[in-house]
């Protein structure tokens, strides 16, 4: 019984995993059931004895695309070699242009999963889990800011979290407008990265002291 039920648990994690990458690949809607049971190998019967839902195995993969995410972001920071808490700052910051740069099929996920969880309308309690997988990116940024009040390269006269939350919100919302793609006839995103570029020197300065 025991070899049975670690049996089922690992081609539940094998779906999740070949799910997660097949959405990142060719976006949510762009995946069928059947899709993800023929890239495992079983029938869709057999996943859908797994999951009940496409929703569910969204939801699921979501957890292990955040991983991959915190993973990379812990390299990232680990690499800082600031000297003053702005330099540190201004370092941590970049991790969103680094999301926009490297992992456009992230942004694009989260585009997708945001809307479906809205058009679902799925109940906030089934995404204690996927809440508790986002990874935190405030950390690096208020000890950097810390840091620098400490020792006077950044202004102490501000809510850090108030700013954390400001600057998230607007660059994610910019990456996923710039990787929907142009629609109006005066788009023009060739120039996303320096937009990008621009919105990260504005907070810097804006929190330099």
């Amino acid at each position: 019984m025991k070899e049975a039920g670690r049996y089922r648990e690992e081609r539940y994690k094998y779906a999740v995993q070949v799910a997660s990458g097949l959405f990142l690949k060719n976006g949510i809607e762009g995946v069928k059931m059947t899709d993800i049971a023929d890239n495992c190998g079983i029938g869709v019967a057999s996943l859908y004895r797994f999951f009940e839902t496409k929703t569910e195995i969204v939801i699921r993969a979501g957890i292990i695309i955040w991983d991959k995410i915190r993973e990379d972001f812990m390299n990232y920071v680990s690499e800082d070699k600031g000297k003053t808490g702005l330099e540190n700052l201004k370092y941590a910051l970049g991790f969103y242009r680094k999301l926009y740069e490297d992992h456009k099929d992230f942004i694009k996920f989260l585009d997708d999963f945001d809307q479906l969880m809205l058009s679902e309308k799925v109940e906030k309690k089934r995404l204690s889990d996927y809440e508790k997988s986002i990874v935190n990116f405030s950390e690096p940024f208020k000890e950097a800011v810390e840091k620098g009040r400490q020792d006077g390269s950044v202004r102490k006269d501000v809510d850090v979290s108030e700013v954390y939350m400001a600057v998230t919100h607007a660059l994610i919302a910019v990456c996923q407008k710039y990787i929907r793609g142009e629609i109006l006839p005066k788009d023009d995103f060739s120039l996303a990265e320096k937009e990008i570029e621009m919105i990260l020197k504005i907070t810097a300065e804006y929190l330099a002291a």
